[in-house]
């Protein structure tokens, strides 16, 4: 990629992330899918269970059996290879090398030069993202022998006048960070008002199976699949954290938007311009991997407290 501001304008975020953001992201994205997947067959078999096995007769007994066996061997296969750590490992990972990335490129907190801690950005970049990779180790989220990567995007950012880093750091971090943020929190509050709602439905159609059912309307007991459902919601619902992470992701996009004005507002012509600059950059990068520990430290506790239990 050549210099220059008219070319650099062009820069997308693809362009600056590392080899290694690209195999963390990969590792998350895989375990994500796989920890859903397994997650809603789990669920879907133990409604299919007290489905049949609620009917009379042996055929349904046995296809109750079956599904309970199929259960027990998703809870065993989600047990050892536990994808749901292997998500949130792989996103830890990827967001990490992000931030870093970003704050290398744009020269954001202690990347302005001169750095504060090591002779040269480079050297605090390696020394960072080795610390990264330190703390995944055994090849799940990265595999073993991973360089630390600089970009040729990332130095020629870096080497770009103030005018040129901000336009390019608020428009590809900043205003899709936001916007990612804001349609998440509502995709989230959607989800979460929709679980709220079948939580109120489920077990008022069961009352009404209920009585029913003492009435002498109908013979089967369906009283327990519809429990299943309601528990197999709420279940589902926990594992997506709907509601809480409306909140947390709303929250993040208000402040990253507080953020935005404040970098679109610095006079680039005063002497401080740049000191400014990097401890704004470096307020924005703090937002972002705020709202993701809070979201990673709530969603191991958890996964440690189920495994616990």
């Amino acid at each position: 990629m050549a210099s220059g501001t008219g070319r650099t304008g062009w820069v997308r975020e693809r362009d600056l992330l590392p080899e290694f953001f690209w195999t963390a992201d990969a590792a998350s994205l895989r375990g994500q899918r796989r920890s859903v997947l397994l997650s809603a067959w789990e669920l879907l078999l133990l409604v299919l269970a007290a489905a049949t096995g609620s009917a009379d007769g042996e055929p349904w007994a046995w296809a109750a059996a079956a599904a309970y066996l199929g259960a027990i061997a998703l809870a065993v296969v989600i047990s050892r290879q536990n994808p749901q750590g292997l998500w949130y490992e792989g996103r830890a990972a990827a967001e990490s090398v992000k931030t870093l990335a970003w704050k290398f490129a744009v020269r954001a907190d202690a990347y302005q030069p001169p750095p504060r801690t090591l002779p040269d950005a480079e050297g605090l970049y390696r020394f960072q993202l080795g610390g990264v990779l330190g703390a995944f180790p055994g090849g799940r989220v990265v595999a073993p022998g991973t360089g630390v990567e600089i970009t040729a995007a990332m130095r020629d950012l870096r080497e770009q006048p103030l005018a040129v880093r901000r336009e390019v750091y608020l428009r590809e971090r900043i205003q899709v960070q936001h916007d990612w943020y804001r349609a998440k929190s509502r995709y989230c509050a959607r989800a979460g008002d929709l679980a709220g709602v079948l939580g109120v439905v489920l077990p008022a159609l069961g009352l009404v199976l209920a009585v029913l059912r003492a009435l002498g309307a109908f013979t089967y007991d369906a009283l327990g699949t519809v429990s299943a459902v309601a528990a197999s919601v709420t279940a589902w619902a926990q594992l997506r954290q709907y509601r809480p992470l409306a909140a947390a992701y709303g929250l993040a996009a208000d402040e990253l938007e507080l953020i935005r004005r404040q970098l679109a507002g610095l006079d680039l012509e005063s002497a401080d311009a740049e000191e400014l600059w990097a401890r704004l950059a470096r307020d924005a990068e703090d937002a972002v991997s705020r709202e993701h520990t809070t979201w990673q430290a709530r969603r191991e506790i958890r996964t440690t407290t189920d495994r616990d239990h």
